[in-house]
């Protein structure tokens, strides 16, 4: 028996020489050229488009995404919803404050609506808005800043007044 250590016969997708004009009076087949994993590519063989960060990564709309995690907060202030819902939605630090005072509201049992909603676009990573959001009781402003986390948005500033 051989102990010999065997590498795997991995062949990549073939790739096809440049054309050029054939002379018609010449017939020439030629069969693509196929490479192996062993074989070094050179950059022209295996040509890479440029990136463009706009393209790959489509974010949605930040506006529903704003009032949507607003009511939420305003829920899980009233009782009405668990923060643990806004985990995904919040950074670290705004979860922490809104667990905090949401552990010293009492509950009301109310539904809250959103009014409007407000955004204006710092930069292609980051938004700011102001929701305004009506919670049974009082009309009640927010305020809050979107930044892309993971490709998605997430909020860093909450504040609801």
């Amino acid at each position: 028996m051989s102990t010999a250590i065997r590498r795997p016969h991995l062949l990549l997708p073939p790739v096809c020489e440049p054309r050029t004009q054939p002379d018609p009076r010449e017939v020439v087949l030629r069969h693509p050229v196929t490479r192996s994993v062993l074989m070094p590519a050179a950059e022209e063989d295996w040509p890479v488009p440029p990136s463009d960060p706009t393209t790959r990564t489509r974010l949605p709309d930040p506006a529903p995404i704003a009032g949507a995690i607003v009511l939420a907060a305003v829920e899980a202030l009233s009782g009405t919803r668990p923060v643990a819902q806004l985990a995904r939605w919040l950074a670290p630090e705004v979860f922490d404050q809104l667990s905090a005072r949401v552990a010293g509201a009492p509950p009301h049992r109310r539904r809250a609506t959103v009014r409007s909603t407000r955004v204006y676009r710092v930069s292609p990573r980051a938004a700011e808005a102001c929701v305004v959001v009506h919670d049974g009781a009082r009309v009640r402003a927010a305020a809050l800043r979107l930044q892309v986390h993971r490709r998605r948005w997430r909020a860093t500033v909450l504040q609801i007044g």
